[in-house]
């Protein structure tokens, strides 16, 4: 029986859902105009001897999520290399401002030269101290909040977010199941609390994605 030309699938069409995961992995990386940075972490990591410096898996979606929701102010809390913080900046676009929490004064000294090799140091900026200090100091409205940081300070800092966005804005939420990885890491239980709250919680609209990011609007 022969099938018309119509119905067969194009060439090379994933099959599976494993193939679908690997079509979308091989073009979001082929396509990732910061890949040059996220490719300089694991290099830093073997350098320095740190453990909690990782580029966000996917920029991209942090760009694209910037731009969806007209994002004009936004603070990040874990800035590392300064990978998530290019992507907000790009997809936001000019007029936007990005400030970026940073513990540590290294990771926060390249992320300035990344900042300023993207001509981007204009519009990103770095805050250097724990999310947990700083942003109680903070008295803007930001229009998006991002989270990837120490989960020892997670429930600080998610109340921290509550205060600081607008009403509808977005929360992006990163590693928030780091006992996967580092099951004797401190804090766990809190960030295990974190995750409960932004779907329990009446303040908060959130879906999981599979690779566990929430993303959340706040009511």
């Amino acid at each position: 029986m022969n099938r018309d030309k119509s119905t067969r699938l194009p060439a090379n069409e994933p099959k599976s859902a494993e193939a679908v995961l690997q079509w979308v992995e091989a073009r979001t990386r082929a396509k990732d105009r910061f890949a040059h940075v996220a490719a300089k972490y694991d290099s830093h990591r073997a350098a320095h001897g740190c453990y909690d410096v990782y580029p966000y898996s996917n920029g991209a979606l942090l760009g694209t999520l910037a731009a969806a929701h007209r994002a004009r102010r936004i603070v990040e809390v874990g800035g590392g290399l300064g990978y998530s913080a290019l992507w907000f900046a790009y997809g936001a676009g000019p007029g936007s401002l990005i400030e970026s929490v940073e513990r540590d004064p290294t990771h926060a000294a390249i992320a300035r030269e990344h900042f300023a090799a993207a001509r981007l140091s204009d519009r990103v900026k770095i805050l250097e101290g724990i999310g947990a200090k700083i942003l109680p100091a903070l008295n803007e409205s930001y229009d998006l909040t991002y989270f990837d940081t120490d989960p020892a300070e997670s429930l600080l800092d998610l109340q921290q977010f509550q205060r600081l966005l607008k009403p509808g804005g977005l929360l992006i939420s990163a590693n928030l199941f780091l006992g996967q990885h580092a099951p004797e890491l401190p804090g766990l239980e809190k960030t295990a609390e974190y995750r409960e709250r932004i779907l329990r919680d009446a303040d908060w609209l959130t879906s999981f994605l599979p690779d566990g990011t929430a993303i959340s609007i706040k009511r």
